[in-house]
């Protein structure tokens, strides 16, 4: 059961007020002191007088929700980094892999824009296909992560920019080696052939 009673009659002690401002609210502390004392001269104020920005941030809750929210963050960072370091390393292996194959296909007269098309176009096929099906499962599995996070996966810029870091990875991977390998002379490709 609850009763409200004025504040005139039963003020509890260590009662709060808040005071909604237009300007800046700690700059008006001196008139809203000015207008307690004219109401009751004996009323005390304490020092401890804060914003509500600052009240809300000196919260247990506010604190707990805020240590989650960098958590997620730095461990969604780390699982981003780890991702593409990983991709880089796959795309790289599998592309250093096929280094001869290059060297021989310019010995036999291909041009070297076309055998980096068809190594880029390799590489991007399978990369392509993971990046559709981490955002397949990213978008489905939406509501299982809503209830540990209020905003899931919703956000599409932070989802892109994840997905388009991770496509910068790949065709690093796959430029890089492909590039040394149409280094190698053609020659030496069909030697070791």
């Amino acid at each position: 059961m609850r009763v409200y009673a004025p504040y005139t009659l039963m003020a509890l002690p260590f009662t709060q007020v808040l005071v909604r401002t237009q300007g800046e609210p700690l700059a008006m502390l001196h008139s809203v002191r000015q207008q307690i004392a004219s109401l009751d001269p004996d009323q005390q104020i304490f020092s401890d007088v804060r914003d509500l920005e600052g009240w809300i941030q000196r919260e247990p809750e506010y604190a707990r929700a805020r240590l989650i929210s960098m958590l997620f963050g730095a461990f969604s960072i780390l699982a981003l980094t780890l991702a593409a370091v990983g991709l880089y390393s796959v795309v790289s292996y599998t592309v250093l892999q096929r280094t001869s194959e290059p060297g021989v296909r310019v010995a036999l007269g291909a041009r070297r824009r076309d055998v980096l098309y068809l190594i880029a176009f390799s590489a991007g096929t399978s990369v392509g296909l993971g990046i559709v099906a981490g955002l397949a499962l990213s978008f489905g599995l939406n509501r299982l992560i809503a209830q540990w996070i209020e905003n899931g996966t919703r956000d599409p810029i932070m989802v892109l920019t994840a997905s388009g870091l991770l496509i910068l990875a790949a065709a690093l991977a796959c430029m890089l080696p492909a590039r040394r390998a149409l280094a190698v002379d053609p020659m030496v490709a069909l030697r070791c052939e």
